[in-house]
């Protein structure tokens, strides 16, 4: 029983030597806080760039340096700097993101990212662009311009942008980019979005001339103009019932100047369209003209159809459908005015107009016969007085050009009925008017 007594005493007494030993031991490390950074907090929020931060947290003055996302600041430029806290200006380049505090022995990462209230001002914009090429925006704070939207809600985002710096940044304009308003979306506690009061105008093709005039269908036609590398397909007007053949997209030759291109088989005369890589068409003010087809008619002095009715008159016309917009066949222009006849004599009637005609001396107009009308003839009557007898050739244009004497000179035209007699079928008229 003694013994056990004499041990547990024994026992006691080495934990006290041990409890004395582990004591002293403690008292030659670190303080309890210990010496690594700590860093508690920053701010304030929405600080702009070129603003006096503070930094507060546990040894702060083994800081040599703090770095933010595109920018830094050493030591010797802090404003203040205790064991407990950091002011500091926010440097320029600054963006939003994670801070590092740099210690000689330690590094410290935010856990929260470091973000600004940033006025981004645009100061310039290029005039005009081309598509595919680089376009500088003159800003400032431009770094933190993060979306350029273009017309049509076309998007480049900053992971696309040739490059970007606190002054400005460099944007490739997409290729299908078009003329209209631009805005720029920026980063920061606020996001602006940024919308300049002018346009930007992003250029197309544009032609000056084209030849040879006339050309051959399957020959190639040379276009000269600007910004012709810029042009994606090319319209020719074309024969059919749609009046359009697809559009070529492949040319003999190509350059900002110059564009060479093989004609369609299927082409008939009229306007040119490029079609830009934007969708955009530029349509030619003069007409391609083709090897073995028919002249322009010469100008009307008055018309009352010339691609649509003019001049105040309306087609009061029975026993017929018509379509002033047609496009199937047109002898000149854009259109012609296609006569479905249906009934025993119809007619296209202009009418709830009249005209003088003093200074004219003829009636003139152009029709194409449809199928199974060749030879049937078309009653012309001037204020419903004896009839001119024109006849149709099917599958061709005939001009007829009627002197106002056969009508007997009437001094002012009132009514003109292009009729049909018996006959049943589809005829086209053009240029309906007075020389």
């Amino acid at each position: 029983m003694k013994k056990t007594i004499f041990n547990t005493q024994l026992l006691l007494l080495v934990c006290v030597v041990m409890s004395i030993g582990l004591g002293t031991s403690c008292k030659s490390d670190e303080p309890a806080s210990g010496s690594k950074i700590e860093l508690l907090s920053f701010g304030p929020a929405g600080s702009q760039l070129g603003d006096t931060i503070s930094f507060i947290g546990h040894n702060l003055d083994q800081v040599v340096k703090v770095k933010f996302v595109g920018d830094s600041v050493i030591q010797s430029a802090f404003l203040n700097q205790s064991s407990t806290l950091i002011k500091l200006v926010v440097p320029s380049y600054t963006t939003k993101g994670f801070v590092t505090l740099y210690g000689a022995r330690d590094t410290v990462v935010s856990k929260t990212q470091f973000d600004l209230l940033v006025p981004v001002v645009i100061t310039s914009l290029p005039a005009s662009v081309r598509p595919g090429d680089n376009m500088t925006i003159i800003a400032q704070h431009a770094n933190w311009i993060s979306e350029v939207w273009f017309a049509k809600n076309l998007v480049v985002r900053d992971s696309n942008f040739v490059s970007k710096s606190l002054t400005q940044i460099v944007v490739k304009v997409p290729k299908n980019a078009q003329s209209g308003p631009i805005t720029f979306n920026t980063r920061g506690v606020k996001p602006l979005s940024i919308s300049p009061d002018k346009d930007l105008t992003v250029v197309l093709p544009a032609m000056t001339s084209f030849g040879p005039i006339p050309v051959d269908r399957g020959g190639n036609l040379t276009i000269t103009g600007t910004n012709l590398d810029l042009t994606k397909g090319i319209i020719f007007k074309g024969t059919g019932s749609t009046g359009v053949t697809d559009t070529v997209k492949t040319f003999v030759s190509v350059s900002p100047t110059q564009l060479v291109v093989t004609v369609p088989q299927t082409t008939a005369k009229g306007p040119l369209t490029l079609v830009a890589y934007s969708n955009v068409p530029v349509v030619s003010t003069t007409k391609v003209q083709l090897v073995g087809d028919i002249p322009d008619l010469a100008p009307l002095a008055y018309a009352f159809y010339e691609d649509a009715i003019v001049n105040g008159w309306s087609d009061w016309g029975w026993n017929r459908t018509a379509d002033y917009a047609n496009t199937s066949f047109v002898r000149d222009g854009n259109s012609s005015l296609m006569a479905q006849y249906t009934g025993d004599w119809g007619g296209v009637d202009f009418t709830n107009n009249s005209i003088a005609t003093t200074g004219y001396t003829e009636l003139a107009f152009s029709v194409y016969g449809g199928p199974g009308t060749n030879g049937f003839n078309i009653p012309v009557k001037l204020n419903w007085g004896s009839p001119f007898n024109a006849t149709i050739k099917e599958g061709e244009w005939v001009e007829y050009k009627i002197p106002l004497t056969t009508f007997g000179s009437p001094a002012t035209i009132s009514n003109l009925l292009l009729g049909n007699e018996t006959w049943r079928g589809t005829v086209y008229f053009d240029h309906v008017g007075l020389r």
